[in-house]
């Protein structure tokens, strides 16, 4: 009864549905498992063409930083961290440069400590504190000394900075060469030191010389102001022949008198000391007080002064007492080098934004060779002696901001040109 049961039961049309749709599911499988394969496939060469297409732009990128880093004008030193001590960087690779750089061979570098490459001394004070500089901040920065095979020492500055490649630290040390730059700065420092030993030299020769010029001219005019006063006396109280003598005491007193104060303002312009103190003047006001002082002179050589003014004459911002000096300078070579019965001639005129004053004579005049050499102190001219007159009136001249010049004909007299600025208080 139950085999009939389950007989009838598989033939019964339910279950014979059920068979349709297996046989049904049954037949399908084989495309199913076509399109899952091609599908794998699919994804598998688009897998493996990317990893493909990954390979080679890393081989590119490998190139082009391996490049880089043999090609690099700098040495680079890459080492395995090992510990923050001394001995704790091994080198495992060096570029062209760094080969170069501490002549070494490449195997020769390769495995050692960086610790060869250094002197003694930085050994256990340097290298330990770029060890721990590195641990703590990743790179460091610093200024070292390297031993190359030949035993030369070279200053250089190390860029170290440390990474990590497959959980490995790693510092990659950038290396630069800068003992030109060193020796550079020694030399600047040498030099330096060599111009603050000179200057102070020379400000102590400026000082002695100073202090040398004030003792001369004391020494000179402690015995000659008694000898002009004495002149000036006898020359009151004597007649005839002997006030004339005593006449030219005083006169030549009175002249070395000048060439003292001359040689000691000359030395003060020399070191630098030489000041003016500036003001407002009318310049025909003092040239006419300069007239008085030469009257004797010009009457003994029957020598005539003429002096002239350009009607618009401004004031000007001068040292009187300096500028007197120089007008006094020029008309006594005038004076002395004229021949008797000549003529001077002195022309003051404004031009533009400058005061001009010439003074014209009929002398001896200068020498072509004495002419180049006329304004330096201390060199004998036949025309000036020692040449301090004109010398110090140079220096009066450029402390006004001006300028002197002089123009001659042997044998037929000179001109001198004081030109000064006609400047403000400002």
């Amino acid at each position: 009864m139950s085999n009939k049961t389950k007989f009838s039961g598989i033939n019964s049309p339910n279950h014979r549905i059920s068979l349709a749709k297996l046989s049904t599911k049954r037949k399908s499988n084989p495309h199913m498992l076509f399109t899952s394969r091609r599908l794998a496939n699919t994804n598998l060469r688009k897998q493996m063409e990317e990893q493909k297409t990954q390979r080679l732009n890393f081989q590119k990128l490998y190139r082009k930083y391996k490049a880089i880093f043999e090609f690099s004008g700098d040495p680079i030193v890459i080492s395995e961290i090992k510990s923050v001590g001394p001995h704790g960087r091994t080198i495992i690779e060096v570029n062209e440069a760094a080969i170069k750089h501490f002549g070494y061979s490449r195997s020769e570098l390769l495995l050692h400590d960086t610790a060869f490459l250094h002197p003694d001394e930085e050994v256990d004070i340097v290298l330990p504190w770029v060890g721990q500089e590195l641990t703590r901040k990743h790179h460091v920065f610093f200024e070292a000394k390297h031993k190359r095979k030949d035993g030369s020492i070279v200053d250089v500055e190390i860029h170290a900075t440390m990474i990590a490649i497959d959980d490995s630290p790693i510092s990659l040390a950038v290396i630069r060469d800068i003992s030109d730059r060193k020796n550079f700065e020694k030399k600047s420092q040498d030099l330096h030191l060599a111009e603050q030993n000179l200057r102070q030299e020379l400000e102590n020769q400026i000082q002695q010389r100073t202090e040398f010029y004030k003792a001369l001219v004391h020494e000179l005019k402690t015995p000659l102001t008694p000898i002009v006063l004495n002149s000036e006396v006898l020359e009151d109280n004597l007649e005839g022949e002997s006030k004339k003598l005593a006449n030219n005491i005083n006169i030549a007193s009175l002249e070395l008198l000048t060439r003292i104060n001359e040689l000691y303002d000359m030395a003060k312009g020399e070191v630098g000391i030489l000041k003016i103190t500036r003001s407002w003047i009318y310049l025909d006001e003092l040239v006419n007080e300069l007239f008085g002082l030469f009257s004797s002179s010009l009457n003994h050589k029957q020598l005539n002064l003429r002096i002239f003014f350009s009607p618009d004459l401004p004031l000007i911002y001068a040292d009187p007492y300096r500028l007197k000096q120089v007008l006094i300078n020029l008309l006594n070579n005038s004076i002395t080098f004229s021949p008797p019965k000549g003529q001077i001639v002195l022309i003051c005129t404004a031009r533009d934004s400058e005061i001009v004053m010439d003074v014209i004579d009929e002398g001896i005049g200068i020498s072509d060779d004495d002419l180049q050499k006329l304004f330096k102190p201390y060199v004998l001219t036949k025309s000036d002696g020692l040449g301090l007159g004109l010398s110090l009136s140079k220096k009066i001249v450029e402390l006004h901001n001006g300028e002197i010049k002089a123009e001659s004909t042997l044998g037929w007299g000179s001109k001198f040109s004081v030109i000064l600025p006609v400047c403000s208080p400002d």
